[in-house]
């Protein structure tokens, strides 16, 4: 592998079809040199349990990969800011295993929606989502870091605005294992402008004033399908939706987020729509920027058959 050059930290979630070590040869088909994966389906409570045969074939396939950062995205079921115990208790539960399986993988960073809450009140409930992250953490030591993504607000969704982020944060006991996930869709319908260098500027300020630059571990590259400050959480092909290209433009050739890994989840049914946006992102690359980085991003087509 070239050494000389930071890579371009730019990839897709990838299917874990066929074995977790498969997502490997997907993701480099098409250049991913970072990828977002599930450990387990993303729609049941419960797994089994890793077998060390697992481990190591992922351990390996990633050993001889070009792909540096791997990314995992928690289920969609956890809710840990709900107001019913019942529920509250499984997704704890399931986020203890969630954390678990991303220490025995050695995958840094497990991104997480923070929960949505329709009858308590909103601070208490981001006590909760702080309460219940101690109490993961607590249960299973290591480096892998919980990422509170941004939200759109769709809802009652929390932590759509950069302050319900930093109460959460504040809160924690175990502040050093969680960060952020800074989704470009749900900052956009929350009402984050970023389409011209001025707006762009502005919310990264605003972040940065109110969350702080160095929390923020991963970026989810989406397009939106509706307007700013919509609070609809609808993901949009890059260049096609209502931010726009010039706010990935600004994104790509921000050297402050270039070791920063950077996932599309646009909408698509395989991995050739992935590449189509990766292309895009290549294209928006200035002249010196693409000096600075090596870039993987295959130029070809791939077949539209492939596996997504």
């Amino acid at each position: 592998m070239d050494t000389k050059r930071p890579m371009l930290m730019l990839g897709a979630h990838i299917s874990i079809s066929g074995g977790l070590d498969q997502a490997f040869s997907r993701g480099e088909s098409i250049g991913c040199t970072t990828m977002q994966i599930f450990t387990k389906s993303n729609r049941q409570w419960a797994c089994k349990p890793l077998t060390k045969q697992e481990i190591a074939a992922f351990k390996k396939a990633w050993q001889s990969s070009f792909i540096q950062d791997v990314v995992v995205h928690a289920a969609y079921l956890i809710n840990i800011a709900s107001a019913n115990p019942e529920v509250v208790e499984k997704s704890t539960n399931a986020l203890m295993q969630e954390l678990s399986r991303c220490e025995q993988l050695g995958i840094p960073y497990l991104v997480l929606h923070p929960g949505s809450n329709k009858t308590s009140p909103k601070q208490k409930s981001l006590a909760q989502i702080a309460q219940q992250l101690d109490k993961v953490i607590e249960s299973v030591p290591g480096n892998t870091m919980i990422l509170l993504e941004t939200m759109a607000g769709q809802g009652s969704n929390l932590c759509s605005q950069f302050e319900e982020l930093a109460t959460v944060h504040k809160t924690l006991k175990n502040k050093t294992r969680v960060g952020i996930c800074f989704d470009t869709c749900h900052a956009f319908a929350a009402g984050y402008d970023m389409r011209t260098q001025q707006a762009y500027e502005s919310t990264w300020q605003l972040f940065d004033q109110i969350i702080g630059l160095e929390l923020l571990k991963v970026i989810h590259v989406n397009d939106s399908k509706k307007e700013l400050g919509s609070r609809v959480d609808r993901h949009e092909h890059i260049g096609e939706g209502k931010i726009g290209n010039e706010s990935f433009s600004l994104l790509f050739n921000d050297k402050r987020f270039f070791s920063i890994p950077k996932i599309l989840e646009t909408p698509k049914d395989d991995l050739a729509e992935d590449l189509k946006n990766m292309q895009k992102i290549v294209s928006l690359l200035r002249p010196e920027t693409k000096n600075e980085l090596e870039i993987k991003v295959v130029e070809r087509e791939v077949e539209a058959k492939s596996k997504q």
